[in-house]
């Protein structure tokens, strides 16, 4: 899929999501017995893979992979081994210590609140997110690892609450605040690996995690898809 492409297709979710409030996909636990078996398969497969993060070999993260890779364990195995690569690659263990003064202030986000099923919440005002000025200023690749340090922190408390007996399940909400996004700050050209990057990143290495999407203060939809359609028609 071709970034405009891509680019569509996630800010078309958005605006779905916010208009209907829709569920991207209720956590099951429970399994077949067909199912069962391609788990014990699975965590076999694995089972001499060095893991550097804790919540990779859970089963409900194996089960995560399997249904993302439609049960077939040789490619669920292909997918969470270049999961453990990126990993690795980008550091992700040291994400949480790293000093963000630089992000912090000007690209706020909160990570400490949950949902009536006690679900965590990812929440960030991307009204207040200058995505241009992080383009321009060579900032963008920052303010992406930003968004994915606390991403990945309500990623870890929902494994928390799960086994505190507090939570069915591991999943998250993401809650964006959207009053006054302007098409010249947030969605320019330079902005769009923001939108493109986060999207893949969060499909191939946390498929499953993410709940519920909704988008607030979104004022004018209409507006939305206009630039949403002049961006894919300038990029073509």
């Amino acid at each position: 899929m071709d970034c405009a492409k891509l680019f569509l297709t996630v800010c078309t979710t958005i605006v779905i999501v916010s208009l209907l409030g829709k569920t991207f996909s209720l956590e099951n636990l429970s399994l077949t017995q067909a199912e069962k078996h391609k788990l014990d398969q699975f965590k076999e497969a694995v089972s001499k893979i060095n893991f550097p993060a804790e919540w990779m070999p859970q089963e409900l993260t194996l089960v995560r992979y399997l249904r993302a890779r439609q049960w077939d364990v040789q490619r669920a195995k292909s997918m969470l081994q270049e999961t453990v690569a990126w990993w690795e690659e980008n550091n992700m263990k040291d994400i949480h210590n790293e000093d963000w003064a630089d992000v912090e202030k000007d690209y706020p986000h909160h990570t400490d609140g949950v949902d009536k099923f006690g679900q965590p919440a990812f929440v960030f005002s991307l009204a207040e997110w200058d995505l241009r000025g992080a383009a321009v200023t060579g900032r963008l690749t920052r303010v992406i690892r930003w968004f994915l340090k606390g991403f990945d922190e309500v990623h870890l408390k929902s494994f928390e609450l799960y086994k505190l007996g507090r939570s069915n399940g591991t999943q998250l909400d993401v809650i964006a605040d959207m009053d006054t996004i302007s098409r010249q700050q947030h969605l320019c050209i330079q902005c769009l690996r923001f939108y493109t990057e986060l999207a893949l990143i969060l499909e191939s290495r946390y498929p499953g995690v993410l709940d519920k999407m909704f988008v607030v203060n979104c004022k004018s939809m209409q507006s939305l898809f206009r630039i949403v359609l002049f961006l894919v028609v300038t990029m073509v």
